[in-house]
């Protein structure tokens, strides 16, 4: 009895705020029994403006113009209405495809890329380092014997014994077991394998994982032994002195001592680039100071890339030994992490390569369940208890099986019916088993690729409920179509425009179309002034122009016109301005400069400003008669709807446009 009162007090309150809510919405313009009000207005006219900053400040004359505009672009949407477009089955097919293959583009980013991506990118701030133990099935050991001794391994481990001497007796991988396991440094999307790769990072620094992780090629026991922000990239000097002197003698004494008295220079002041220069012995880098330029972990032998990312800017590290000798390594810069937007392009090419796949087949079977997916099994029995020898090919369309089930419903998703027919036309056409004998192994297969495909169509078609952004693009492209159609039929189609109409309109406004003053000339281009006075000589010593073009010319586009360039208003450019200034036909200016080289032209004939002719002229009028045609079958298009709607425009309120 409570509750109802309260109901009963709260109801007209509700109302009343609905109604006085209603009642203070601004009508800016009426047409019929249709109302535009401001702040519908306000959202069209902010995003037609460039933002709602910007569209605070316009004047009063532009939101009145805008109103004009957006009025009768409200008056034709009426009359798209009214002529069945809504209901047309030809546009609303066009709307439909855009809706799946926009909305299948936008439900995967915002599903699975965008998501995914981020967290790729922020795994990849951090690096680890790792040792394993690799167990693999052989002849005295089948796989459950491998994940016994796997197991009983893992206990021996958390039980306190030592994993590099454990990996020594017992990992089958030859290159890191007598290190201890250690396979160096991971970051996500280094290795192709999911498995290793979250083993890795879901696992405390010290620790081991605590299951075996099968990689495809057999069982990995995982401990993680470093873990520390990533650097992408570091720049490096090295001084290299190698084990062989210059007879090819090796002796590693002799290149020890060697690197020890450049590293006592450098620690007494002498300068890093100029000891790489002097004694450096790896020539390629030496004459650049000792610069390798820049690497990232993993791109140099073990024993260097260890020293040198553990620098830091400016540091030099000991003497380091690798199998090509002694070392001195300077860390003259680092990359800083790059932002997401710069890593976009490699996070997604690994996300495909790595996870797109199964998270694409986690997402679709939610998506089945959400959309209430189900297969007829009478119909899936009727299929293959039928198909005897029938093939998944072309033939199928003629077969006795097609006319048995094809019309048949083989699955339901989203209350939608999808006959036996639609899979078999989607693996002929993505040539899915082509040519295969139809049995329930294949068509079971066939069916979950499928079923997926249509479970992202059928949720891109209704993503618009969820999704602001989409449902706005697709009102737009809704309205699009109908604004199309409509003036293909009130303007476009009634346009005829033919040379003598085209003829009539040149002679109404023939005074529009003229010429300037025009040069017509030749040029030879040269890209060094040493070579255009050569030229420049030669032809004014009576030398062929066109023979000289045809040998210094070095401006391509211009080899079958020797360097004619038409007749050009003077004022184009510099070339026709230099053209102009000659006094006589067949005269050649001196070299000047243009476009980062150097240009003498030859002038070949002058014309006066004048009108144009009707050829000269013809496309030009045809042009602006069919935009003028357009402007006035579209005029009249409208005054038409004005007749029928009587608008009224209140100008006057738009003065409170943006005042919120």
């Amino acid at each position: 009895m409570y509750k109802s009162r309260i109901i009963l007090l709260i109801l007209p309150l509700i109302i009343f705020i609905s109604c006085s809510s209603q009642s203070q919405r601004i009508v800016v313009a009426e047409y019929g029994n249709y109302k535009i009000y401001l702040d519908d207005f306000e959202k069209a006219y902010e995003r037609n403006s460039g933002g709602y900053d910007k569209a605070k400040t316009d004047s009063l004359s532009s939101y009145q113009k805008f109103l004009d505009l957006y009025l009768n672009y409200k008056l034709k949407l009426r009359d798209a209405e009214v002529r069945g477009y809504t209901k047309d089955s030809d546009m609303q097919k066009e709307l439909r495809d855009y809706k799946i293959n926009i909305g299948t583009t936008l439900l995967l980013n915002d599903k699975l890329y965008e998501p995914n991506m981020h967290k790729l990118y922020e795994k990849r701030k951090t690096e680890y380092r790792a040792s394993h133990i690799f167990l693999t099935p052989d002849s005295t050991m089948n796989v459950n014997k491998v994940k016994e001794l796997g197991n009983e391994l893992i206990k021996r481990i958390q039980n306190g014994e030592d994993f590099g001497a454990l990996a020594k007796q017992y990992s089958k991988d030859t290159y890191s077991k007598n290190i201890g396991g250690d396979v160096y440094y991971f970051t996500a999307g280094l290795i192709n394998n999911i498995a290793i790769e979250d083993a890795v990072y879901g696992t405390e620094l010290g620790k081991i994982y605590p299951e075996l992780v099968f990689s495809g090629s057999g069982y990995h026991i995982i401990k993680i032994t470093e873990k520390h922000p990533r650097r992408t990239s570091i720049a490096l000097e090295h001084i290299l002195i190698t084990y062989a002197d210059s007879t090819g003698k090796v002796d590693t004494a002799k290149a020890l001592k060697t690197i020890q008295d450049i590293e006592l220079k450098i620690k007494n002041g002498a300068d890093f680039g100029q000891m790489a220069q002097k004694y450096s012995q790896d020539k390629g880098s030496a004459v650049s100071r000792g610069s390798i330029g820049s690497i990232t972990r993993g791109r140099t032998v073990k024993e260097f890339d260890e020293a040198a990312f553990k620098l830091k800017k400016g540091e030099i590290s000991p003497i380091v030994k690798t199998q090509f000798g002694f070392h001195l390594i300077r860390l003259t810069d680092e990359t800083p992490y790059p932002t997401y937007d710069q890593e976009k392009e490699e996070l997604k090419e690994i996300y495909d390569r790595m996870r797109y796949k199964t998270d694409y087949e986690q997402l679709t079977d939610k998506l089945k369940t959400e959309l209430k997916y189900s297969i007829n099994r009478e119909t899936f029995s009727k299929l293959i208890a039928n198909s005897d020898t029938t093939k998944i090919a072309e033939s199928y369309w003629k077969s006795k099986l097609q006319k048995l089930v094809g019309s048949q419903e083989l699955f339901r998703i989203n209350n939608n019916s999808y006959p036996c027919d639609s899979l078999f036309a989607y693996m002929i056409k993505h040539s899915i088993s082509l040519n295969t004998d139809i049995n329930s192994l294949v068509i079971e297969e066939a069916l979950k690729i499928y079923s997926r495909d249509v479970s992202i169509k059928e949720k891109a078609l209704i993503y618009d409920n969820e999704n602001p952004e989409f449902a706005k693009l697709i009102d737009e492209y809704e309205k699009g179509i109908y604004l199309f159609q409509i003036l293909e039929e009130e303007v476009w189609s009634k346009i005829s425009v033919d040379s003598a109409k085209a003829y009539s309109f040149w002679e109404r406004n023939k005074q529009n179309y003229k010429w300037k003053n025009r040069v017509e000339f030749k040029e030879i281009f040269c890209q060094s002034d040493s070579l255009m006075n050569k030229c420049y000589s030669l032809v004014i010593s009576g030398t062929n122009y066109d023979t000289l073009f045809a040998k210094y010319n070095q401006r391509t586009g211009y080899d079958n016109t020797p360097g004619y360039h038409g007749l050009v208003d003077i004022d184009s450019n510099e070339l026709s301005q230099q053209s102009n200034e000659l006094k006589n036909i067949g005269d050649i200016s001196k070299p000047f400069h243009f476009e980062k080289g150097w240009s003498i032209v030859k002038l070949i004939k002058r014309d006066s400003a004048r009108l144009k002719t009707f050829d000269e002229a013809k496309a030009e009028a045809s042009s602006q008669l069919q935009e003028s045609e357009s402007k006035r079958l579209e005029d009249e298009y409208l005054n038409k709807l004005k007749n029928i709607y009587k608008p009224k425009l209140y100008y006057e309120e738009l003065s409170k446009a943006f005042k919120k």
